[in-house]
């Protein structure tokens, strides 16, 4: 199976001619973090939608291996350049053979044909921003929607604010002192203060917990880690990060969108680490049940392993 989808990712790499050194990171990371297989891209040959079909079916006819491959398929395209009407044709063509959702190729077509108001209603519609403010809702209620809205007007709510605030005095080596010490390193708003939306809390303790920075490389990581453990679909997840950092399409009023930036090979890295984590992070948990327990103890519950790497920030 390892050797026939990233065949079908080298033939989207492959369309304009010689593999970008972008889509080839992007293929290395899927092969030596995802997939874990020794193979040599060179030699992976070149099929048609009808050929990769016919082989993936012959290993395993569940669908979910061909919308993988579709998936792929299309992340290559994006880091490959450009979005273009021959690959746009090709991932047509595979969703076709592969008779499976056509979602990735109605992506990349917003994106060729820049229909990015659509483009970003969907991601904002399927991705992690939608789900971490609906966890927010749940945990925190009224007073997390109207500090959210002060936080969007250039406001701040003070006993949200006040209760953040709070965990700079908390005990060193604790998550909740972690989590301050980021905010603060990064010279970011609490939650309440005037720009800091409540939402975004459940992203940046998996900056703490995960050990990831904030260079736009490290979001591709940490949003990779994400993906790895959400039960949301890791497509969705990762447009939009290939949306705010690869493509320059901003979807965030709080990130403005910029290009080239990301390094594929982290991403697959994040999304590798992410897969041994026992919780949806993002939605299954309160940050508040566990800001009081050393930072150490946390991840050993939610078997956060080393991530192999050390986080890295823009005034590094």
């Amino acid at each position: 199976m390892a050797s026939v989808g990233l065949a079908g990712l080298m033939t989207m790499a492959r369309l304009d001619g010689t593999p970008s050194p972008r889509a080839l990171a992007a293929i290395r990371g899927v092969r030596d973090h995802l997939l874990q297989v020794e193979l040599k891209l060179t030699d992976l040959p070149t099929l048609t939608p009808a050929d990769l079909n016919t082989k993936l079916r012959a290993i395993d006819d569940n669908p979910q291996w061909r919308e993988r491959v579709l998936r792929g398929m299309t992340l290559v395209a994006l880091f490959d350049g450009e979005p273009g009407e021959p690959q746009l044709e090709l991932l047509k063509q595979t969703a076709n053979a592969f008779e499976v959702s056509g979602k990735p190729v109605t992506v990349y077509r917003q994106l060729l044909q820049h229909k990015l108001t659509m483009l970003r209603l969907d991601i904002l519609r399927r991705g992690f921003i939608k789900e971490a403010a609906f966890t927010t809702l749940q945990q925190e209620g009224l007073p997390a929607v109207l500090a959210t809205a002060k936080a969007l007007l250039g406001q701040e709510d003070k006993a949200m604010a006040d209760r953040h605030r709070s965990l700079i005095n908390y005990p060193s080596g604790s998550f909740g002192k972690a989590y301050a010490d980021f905010i603060r390193r990064n010279g970011f708003s609490f939650p309440g203060e005037a720009g800091g939306a409540p939402p975004i809390i459940h992203h940046d303790c998996c900056h703490v917990l995960g050990g990831y920075g904030t260079t736009a490389a490290e979001e591709g990581a940490v949003v990779g880690f994400q993906a790895g453990f959400e039960r949301l679909d890791p497509f969705d997840v990762l447009m939009f990060v290939m949306a705010e950092f690869e493509l320059g399409v901003t979807t965030s009023p709080l990130v403005a969108g910029q290009q080239h930036q990301l390094d594929p090979e982290r991403i697959f890295a994040g999304i590798s680490h992410g897969m041994t984590v026992n919780t949806d992070l993002l939605s299954a948990i309160n940050p508040w049940d566990y800001f009081a327990f050393p930072l150490t103890e946390v991840r050993e519950r939610f078997n956060i392993q080393p991530r192999g790497r050390q986080p890295e920030y823009p005034n590094d």
